[in-house]
């Protein structure tokens, strides 16, 4: 016990790292613009799209007729890129109280596992780990609240009562079984109204037999930004590749009409995505 106690108290270490970094936060990080009309019910979400659509046309029908935004225009359009590139929640939240937790625990008659309640008492109260990050036990109960009251999945078909939802992953969620402590990914894409109570259960998977193996592997995890970046550098790397081969195939008098010196010309193609000259695999 002690040495997984050791344990446990490094994954707490590790996730507070992480979570306070808020470009690492989440895997998934949720800009203000996307947060916002995630509160918003449909009246006034389309209100907000014709609005943006509005704003957009009018913009484009300046540059048009002038060449360039007014002043007014411009402004506006760098308002809703800001949104759209600034986290909706850059500062993190407080770690979440014991009565929380509580509540959270009474409402489903079981004790959360220790590693995920020690995360909501010592981390914060949501806004950090897989996906867009937990969920805050306040929103987790009134989602299971609503779950139980009505199922989210076909007709005649029950939320299950030990399953709290842990975070939001579209179309479904993460959650934890309280008692017992599996993580299971609900998955309802397939679902339809008239599914099978056989394709009901087939919608929950497990992913981690407890919640401490599932915050593990998440920390230790890369964010989808950085999953995109890397893409992207193999990507250049391929292109540079294959323009290599072209180039070397060239004479001397076709580099020489592309720019290019006849001493050195490896080295402009590395140059232009950031890399020295022969680096990736020589």
């Amino acid at each position: 016990m002690p040495d997984h106690d050791a344990a446990l108290d490094q994954l707490i270490v590790r996730l507070k790292t992480r979570a306070a970094d808020p470009e690492r936060r989440a895997d998934v990080i949720v800009d203000a613009f996307s947060a916002s009309a995630r509160t918003m019910d449909l009246g006034s979400l389309l209100g907000m799209g014709r609005s943006v659509a509005g704003s957009l046309n009018q913009l484009l029908g300046e540059i048009r007729t002038t060449g360039m935004p007014s002043p007014q225009s411009r402004a506006t359009a760098d308002a809703v890129a800001a949104a759209m590139g600034t986290p909706a929640n850059p500062t993190l939240a407080a770690p979440a109280t014991p009565g929380d937790v509580d509540a959270v625990e009474a409402e489903l008659g079981g004790r959360l596992p220790t590693a995920l309640r020690r995360a909501y008492l010592e981390v914060a109260d949501g806004g950090f780990g897989p996906g867009a990050g937990l969920l805050p036990l306040s929103a987790a109960l009134a989602i299971y609240r609503d779950y139980r009251a009505e199922s989210p999945g076909p007709r005649r078909s029950s939320w299950p009562a030990v399953l709290l939802p842990l975070t939001e992953r579209e179309p479904g969620h993460y959650c934890v079984e309280v008692p017992g402590g599996r993580v299971l990914d609900w998955d309802p894409e397939d679902l339809r109204e008239h599914s099978s109570e056989a394709a009901w259960q087939r919608s929950f998977s497990e992913v981690a037999a407890t919640a401490e193996a599932w915050l593990t592997a998440w920390v230790g995890s890369r964010t989808q930004a950085e999953e995109t970046a890397d893409m992207l550098a193999r990507s250049q790397v391929e292109e540079a590749r294959r323009s290599r081969a072209a180039i070397a195939a060239m004479t001397p008098e076709q580099r020489a009409k592309m720019g290019l010196p006849e001493i050195g010309w490896e080295r402009v193609v590395w140059g232009g995505i950031g890399l020295d000259e022969g680096e990736p695999g020589g």
